[in-house]
């Protein structure tokens, strides 16, 4: 008989399929929770042979142990963890996971349920291996012999840099915070080719309005986008000439410019995305004078430009006074909690972005309390789900991603998008600590 088969006898007692995926979890977990490091920790300096393992004790022998119930996983088992969810959150969880509900269980408004339910399980099948002789640690209970275990190997190895953390919960929370660390989303093949223009030197502003006014227009109107980014964002993410190169890194703070499609000042006949600097809050007001109401004006603020207080204190007045702010999520979501916590309830919603070139498939779209401004992040499914994972996780935080109306902040939202993916050669959370490929 397959693996998959026996398991899935071992789990007949269980009604709702996602409940069966939570109790094939809970069966691995008691049967991976052994000893063994502790006893690895005891032997050290000497090797740990298999055979000094008791059978009851190693992963294998464990399942077998379980298996051996010819009725499966019991059913006092399974009682028992759908008691302690009507108890304690209602009976809605497990109506949610009934034969012909579809995906209603994956709802995240049951996380916590699901979590004592599979808890319940495991508690059960604990007590069953306990039983017939088995030490089974809790959840987290290996880490402190983990911790021993290197602590004593660090001792005797020079140099070897390994350590445990003992707290059950940011390990956890770690791993899917380097995943997004790591995660870049390209819109285009390789960094778009890019050229530098400061307004007022380089360019005048009637011929900024001519150009922006004959390449950006979204439903018939110029749509102009006042991005704020570091220019190592700008470094990394496009290829510049050598002498806008030069400039830019001896940028000190944001740097605010309109982005649009244009010659790229060569023979080849290709655009560029210009960059058009602005030096000076003041230019804010005279470009969008030029157009005289004539135009749509967002502004898009990278996440990362946030802690430079000098250039919040300059800029951020003359930006939220002249047009919506969209707060773009280019850092790791941690470096938010000053932004998102303190009690605030945070309203969210996914967006789904459609057939584009781009690659980009799913945005979300946070509004906090007591901020003025909508904040997004632009990712594929996966990584959505894992950036609003980490939101709801922040300590002081309540996020909704129901009941709030978003009419009001979607126009801006959408123009902005449009000029993202036009414009930005990749997205990710890397902005404050990694500039290379």
């Amino acid at each position: 008989m397959s693996l998959v088969d026996r398991l899935d006898r071992y789990l007949t007692a269980i009604p709702g399929e996602h409940r069966r995926s939570l109790a094939a979890t809970a069966l691995a977990r008691a049967c991976m929770q052994t000893p063994v490091i502790g006893q690895m920790a005891s032997a050290w300096p000497q090797a740990l042979t298999p055979g000094e393992l008791r059978e009851i004790d190693v992963p294998d022998g464990r399942l077998r142990t379980l298996y051996r119930d010819p009725a499966g996983l019991p059913v006092d088992v399974v009682t028992a963890a759908d008691a302690a969810v009507v108890a304690e959150f209602g009976p809605q969880p497990l109506s949610a996971d009934l034969p012909g509900a579809g995906a209603a269980a994956l709802d995240d408004r049951f996380d916590e349920a699901w979590a004592r339910w599979e808890d319940t399980v495991f508690a059960g099948l604990t007590a069953r291996l306990t039983e017939a002789g088995a030490t089974v640690l809790g959840s987290h209970g290996h880490l402190p012999a983990a911790s021993e275990l290197v602590a004593r190997v660090t001792a005797a190895v020079p140099g070897l840099r390994l350590t445990v953390d003992v707290d059950p919960d940011p390990p956890a929370m770690r791993m899917v915070a380097q995943v997004l660390r790591q995660a870049r989303l390209w819109l285009t093949t390789e960094p778009r080719p890019a050229r530098l223009i400061t307004f007022g030197q380089d360019v005048d502003p009637e011929e900024v309005v001519r150009v922006v006014d004959a390449t950006t227009r979204v439903a018939g109107r110029p749509n102009v986008v006042l991005g704020a980014r570091l220019p190592t964002r700008l470094l990394a993410g496009y290829a510049f000439p050598q002498s806008d190169r030069a400039r830019l890194a001896g940028l000190d703070g944001p740097l605010l410019a309109i982005r649009t499609l244009a010659d790229d000042g060569t023979d080849r006949e290709t655009d560029a995305v210009w960059h058009v600097r602005l030096s000076d809050p003041a230019d804010v007001a005279e470009l969008t004078t030029a157009w005289a109401g004539g135009v749509d004006v967002t502004c898009c603020v990278a996440a990362s430009c946030l802690s430079d207080e000098r250039w919040r204190t300059r800029w951020l007045p003359v930006l939220q006074e002249t047009a919506p702010v969209i707060w773009l999520i280019d850092v790791p979501v941690a470096s938010l909690a000053g932004e998102f916590t303190g009690g605030r309830t945070v309203h969210g919603i996914h967006l789904d972005l459609g057939a584009n070139p781009t690659g980009a498939r799913r945005a979300v779209a946070l509004k906090v309390s007591g901020h003025a401004g909508a904040w997004l992040a632009v990712a594929d499914d996966v990584g959505i789900q894992l950036l609003t994972g980490q939101l709801a996780d922040l300590p002081g935080i309540d996020l909704r991603m129901t009941g709030a109306d978003w009419t009001a902040a979607v126009p801006a939202l959408r123009l902005v998008l449009l000029d993202l993916l036009r414009t930005e050669s990749y997205v990710d959370l890397r902005a404050l600590v990694d500039h290379g490929n």
